[in-house]
């Protein structure tokens, strides 16, 4: 039993055969799937880095928009802020030399108020010393007519022998 024959060695010889052309048949087909499953992946790891690298310049593209459009606003706002800054000094401006025109104009009509309550006082003043003037006048006028009535009717009293004062009805 110890020894097999030929035969027995030859078809043992022929199914080790066998067995290892399946085996490497086998592992033949496992690297052909390793090989394919390898440059699929390669092509996804390239495609991903395509994908990548267009969105990184989208990316980039939008972000130099955003930006473009960010200083083209801030550039906006400080033309604006500048104007308004402007409009506010110059109706500062207006403000105080409308607050200077409104003092000189009311120290002007103060002036011609004060001229005028003066020259009301002197023409007052002088309304009263017109009144006293002409009242003396009045009284000096009385004072004749009455001295010339005394005078005419002494006259007439001695013309007549009659006072002026009986006669009159």
């Amino acid at each position: 039993d110890g020894e097999l024959s030929t035969a027995d060695l030859l078809q043992r010889a022929a199914l080790r055969i066998e067995s290892l052309e399946r085996q490497l048949m086998w592992r033949e087909e496992r690297m052909m799937q390793a090989i394919s499953a390898q440059k699929e992946l390669r092509e996804r790891v390239l495609e991903y880095h395509a994908d990548f690298s267009k969105e990184k310049d989208e990316i980039f593209d939008i972000t130099a928009d955003m930006t473009r459009q960010y200083k083209g606003m801030q550039e906006e706002l400080m033309r604006k802020i500048n104007s308004l800054e402007s409009t506010i000094n110059t109706q500062r401006d207006d403000l105080e030399l409308a607050r200077l025109a409104h003092e000189e104009t009311r120290k002007a009509k103060d002036q011609v108020i004060a001229l005028k309550e003066a020259e009301i006082a002197e023409q007052k003043q002088k309304m009263e010393e017109m009144a006293i003037e002409f009242g003396e006048m009045l009284k000096e006028t009385l004072d004749k007519m009455g001295e010339r009535i005394e005078v005419t009717s002494a006259s007439w009293e001695h013309d007549t022998g009659a006072p002026i004062m009986n006669r009159l009805p």
